[in-house]
């Protein structure tokens, strides 16, 4: 049998953190938790997930599917119909959300494609992050989903794995995922943001943003070299936030 369901936590973030955010490159973020919150980027980022749809950067909340190898006794337990786990999750998911799929590491393993995804388009999920392969992109390329996935693929899925429970922690890409936590992705990585510290972060990340700009501008009109100011140390950071102050005064 398949596993109970869970429902997904409540928001951590507003959509003004969250559209904010999204002008924030990845980069930062795993730059951030490393040197902030002592988060290895071994814990957080998806090395081979790679950006299979042209969508802008994405910050979401991650509802998530796990899938099982394929067996015939599973395959028969697994509830029918609307009922199967990745649906299931669709109908959790809407606005401010990404579908997280734990699809074994294979790309062989298809997730979904045209039909399956018209339903992330109509309940206006941010995007989808899986490591397995998404077929039918030409069609869901058109639906304004982000996704993320280990690659293409025209394998049929159901030969290589089982949806088995919805908004349970998994395993995407080596990289552990709770439901809720958020996902950060654009063409140079997926990150994840755990939720329990996703504020602080999110704080975090958007000074570190401002810093990179100061830090920019600070090189250009000084014509020095990068080391001057980057990696930033704490003398760069009181410089930089005294330099906010005054502007403020």
């Amino acid at each position: 049998m398949t596993k109970n369901i869970q429902t997904t936590p409540p928001h951590r973030l507003n959509k003004h953190i969250r559209d904010q955010l999204k002008r924030i490159n990845s980069s930062a973020f795993v730059d951030v938790m490393a040197r902030q919150f002592d988060y290895d980027p071994k814990y957080v980022l998806m090395n081979n997930v790679k950006p299979l749809s042209s969508s802008k950067r994405l910050v979401a909340r991650a509802v998530t599917v796990k899938y099982l190898p394929a067996r015939p006794d599973l395959d028969a337990s697994k509830p029918r119909n609307e009922k199967s786990p990745e649906y299931v999750a669709f109908e959790l998911a809407g606005p401010g959300d990404v579908i997280v799929m734990d699809s074994m590491e294979t790309s062989l393993m298809s997730i979904g494609g045209d039909i399956k995804f018209l339903r992330l388009k109509q309940r206006l999920v941010d995007g989808l992050v899986c490591d397995g392969g998404v077929r039918d992109m030409g069609s869901v390329e058109k639906y304004n989903i982000g996704i993320w996935a280990y690659g293409k693929t025209s394998n049929l899925g159901t030969k290589i794995g089982t949806p088995f429970s919805t908004n349970e922690p998994i395993k995407v890409d080596g990289i552990l995922v709770m439901p809720g936590d958020y996902i950060v992705a654009d063409n140079d990585g997926v990150v994840v943001i755990p939720r329990i510290i996703a504020k602080e972060v999110a704080q975090a990340a958007i000074e570190y943003s401002e810093l990179e700009e100061w830090i920019k501008h600070k090189l250009d009109k000084e014509n020095l070299s990068p080391g001057k100011y980057y990696p930033p140390d704490k003398n760069t950071y009181e410089e930089f936030r005294k330099s906010k102050r005054q502007f403020r005064d």
